[in-house]
């Protein structure tokens, strides 16, 4: 196990991990569903958050992504998240799941920025703007997704920052809710109301999926060939 050594440092798997660091070429496929609002608040509980609602819906996301060489490696991550609201009426994006196939990016992920990371067994593939992986924890079979993007093409560079909320009830920052912004810069994006197909498996991450809206077809899908930017600490929310 490591040890966060400083409010930005981490040390452990004889590495060290100083913030912020820098993702230089991850890629990436989202797809956007609708969730009742009711399921959206039980997998929110305890966060101290409550859910962005559009028309009534809350807003999930599903993510799949390849980080190329960087200070954390090379692996695959899937993530499940939502849109939420918290302190001061600010909205974010809170992962609810976030397995990973590295054991550093899992270890500093948790302790660094209070992420729902967990090592998984996956198959993470991409072939043009389509995407497809099979996840599973240990030898149970989790989920499978097939995410393939919209037409709309966007023929230049984009710069965002996506606003973050994150807490876990273990790890070095414990029981402390997080305000993080990370900011990027997309190349090569495609987006629109494409395709998207979830198999889920028996599986707590698979339940909590199921409950948010993540079987139907989503509203939005999205893949992005070339994502890097900076990732720094996140604030500790009063």
């Amino acid at each position: 196990m490591g040890e966060l050594v400083a409010a930005k440092t981490w040390r452990g798997q004889g590495e060290t991990i100083t913030l912020p660091v820098y993702i230089r070429d991850a890629e990436l496929a989202t797809a956007v569903f609708t969730a009742r609002p009711v399921e959206a608040a039980r997998c929110l509980a305890g966060a101290g958050l409550r859910p962005f609602t559009v028309a009534g819906r809350a807003l999930s996301v599903l993510m799949l992504v390849h980080y190329g060489p960087w200070e954390l490696g090379s692996y695959d991550e899937v993530g499940v998240a939502l849109l939420a609201r918290g302190p001061g009426n600010r909205v974010g994006l809170y992962t609810v799941d976030l397995p990973v196939t590295g054991e550093l990016t899992r270890e500093v992920g948790q302790d660094l920025w209070a992420l729902p990371k967990w090592l998984m067994r996956s198959d993470l593939i991409f072939r043009g703007s389509s995407a497809s992986v099979t996840v599973y924890d240990g030898d149970t079979f989790v989920m499978r997704a097939s995410v393939r993007a919209g037409r709309i093409s966007v023929p230049f560079r984009m710069r965002s920052k996506t606003h973050t909320w994150s807490r876990l009830d273990h790890g070095a920052q414990a029981g402390v809710l997080l305000r993080g912004v990370a900011p990027m810069i997309a190349h090569g994006t495609h987006f629109g109301r494409g395709y998207g197909r979830v198999e889920l498996g028996d599986h707590p991450m698979a339940e909590r999926m199921a409950a948010l809206g993540m079987t139907r077809r989503p509203l939005l899908t999205m893949h992005v060939r070339r994502l890097s930017g900076e990732l720094d600490a996140f604030e500790a929310v009063a």
